[in-house]
């Protein structure tokens, strides 16, 4: 884990969604679904940062973030932690499925780097913000109809609504047995993996796993087997 300086260069409104333009070395820059610690100075409890995009001097985070936090506020950074988003060399359809409030931490996926490898479509009911120009968007009830066509699934779910994954896929959760995919567990992860709180539990298969050290991506059969349909 790597330790630096960073500030907030920028605070961006966009339809709706506030994102932050962090300025830090390019080694901090967390690859899609990793995470960074950051605080201020003075602050005792740190908060995670995930990509929301690229910018050269550093990334864009998705919020939320603490309100006292203005541009030029000084921030220490701890990471990049966490496992992220591996997407086989194979995949040339990508779902994207974002059950939550925001679709942000599922954008680098969608970034224009990513383009030609293979085609994206979006299925959420949060605020879309600025997307890809050919990203397709579609609501989240719509979700159940990837399954005739995507090869790899990338889910973006708070904890809280993991067992709402039934409800994403209705009556083809026996479809989804052998589909490929990974899931974002979006938790309360203020630790960064260096507590055993419990606070960010996930239930994979017959274990217990923690969103801040094992994961925040989990592989998508793992967490199908945590949940109850």
């Amino acid at each position: 884990m790597r330790i630096s300086k960073g500030r907030v260069a920028e605070v961006q409104l966009r339809s709706g969604e506030a994102r932050l333009l962090i300025a830090c070395p390019d080694k901090l820059v967390p690859a899609a679904g990793q995470y960074l610690l950051a605080a201020e100075n003075e602050a005792i409890q740190a908060t995670p940062l995930f990509p929301a995009g690229d910018w050269s001097k550093g990334f864009q985070a998705a919020s939320p973030y603490p309100e006292s936090w203005r541009p030029g506020s000084e921030l220490n950074l701890y990471g990049p932690l966490g496992k992220g988003f591996h997407l086989p060399a194979d995949t040339r359809r990508l779902a994207l499925i974002a059950t939550g409030e925001s679709n942000a931490r599922l954008m680098p996926l969608a970034s224009a780097s990513e383009s030609d490898r293979y085609n994206v479509t979006l299925f959420s009911d949060a605020p879309l913000g600025e997307l890809p120009p050919d990203l397709e968007a579609y609501p989240l009830k719509d979700a159940k109809e990837s399954l005739n066509w995507a090869d790899f699934f990338a889910l973006d779910v708070p904890l809280e609504r993991l067992e709402a994954l039934a409800d994403v896929f209705g009556d083809n959760s026996q479809d989804l047995a052998d589909r490929r995919g990974q899931v974002l567990v979006h938790a309360s992860m203020p630790c960064g993996g260096m507590g055993d709180c419990g606070v960010c539990a996930v239930k994979v298969r017959r274990s217990w796993k923690l969103a801040c050290r094992d994961g925040p991506v989990f592989d998508l059969q793992a967490v199908l087997k945590g949940v109850s349909w």
